[in-house]
């Protein structure tokens, strides 16, 4: 997938590769010490900022790549957040015209809800979800498996060691 750069400063939701050091200047120079991974919210543009106008970076301050991306946007009810998903499904079929529709017994999550790239090892999940309050959302990330075998790690060794 080609990387347009807006402003030369950043890329655009579909444009972000897990496993690659997030493109701007100075994007990992705060990170967050404290804790095995550092997230910052990106604004968007392109032609999925109308859906979602920002999106999160999750990456591990180890190896500085991108962990996970993440997007929502909230929607007025299960209506609302299935028309959405249609308009972000279309979107994401376009910028990842590879990936196909995970059986949910092979699936990360064990949901309908997962699109994946077999050779890359990467996938995506697009659904709404439900929330404590009185909205539902919509839910776009992607994530690949060796990043989630490595944030597993990182984590178990944080808490390991937190917890001596």
């Amino acid at each position: 997938m080609p990387a347009t750069l807006f402003a030369a400063e950043y890329l655009s939701l579909f444009e972000v590769e897990v496993g690659k050091a997030f493109s701007r200047p100075n994007a990992l120079l705060n990170k967050d010490t404290n804790r095995p991974t550092t997230q910052f919210r990106v604004p968007n543009h392109g032609a999925s900022a109308t859906l979602f106008p920002e999106y999160t970076i999750s990456y591990l301050n180890k190896s500085n790549k991108v962990a996970i991306v993440t997007a929502e946007k909230a929607a007025r009810n299960w209506n609302q957040c299935g028309v959405l998903k249609e308009k972000a499904a279309k979107l994401a079929t376009e910028a990842f015209p590879n990936y196909k529709n995970t059986p949910k017994e092979l699936s990360q999550f064990k949901s309908g809800d997962e699109h994946s790239h077999n050779e890359s090892g990467t996938y995506y999940v697009l659904r709404c979800e439900g929330t404590y309050g009185p909205f539902v959302y919509l839910h776009f990330q992607v994530r690949s498996k060796s990043q989630d075998i490595e944030l597993k790690a990182a984590w178990d060794e944080f808490f390991k060691t937190k917890n001596r």
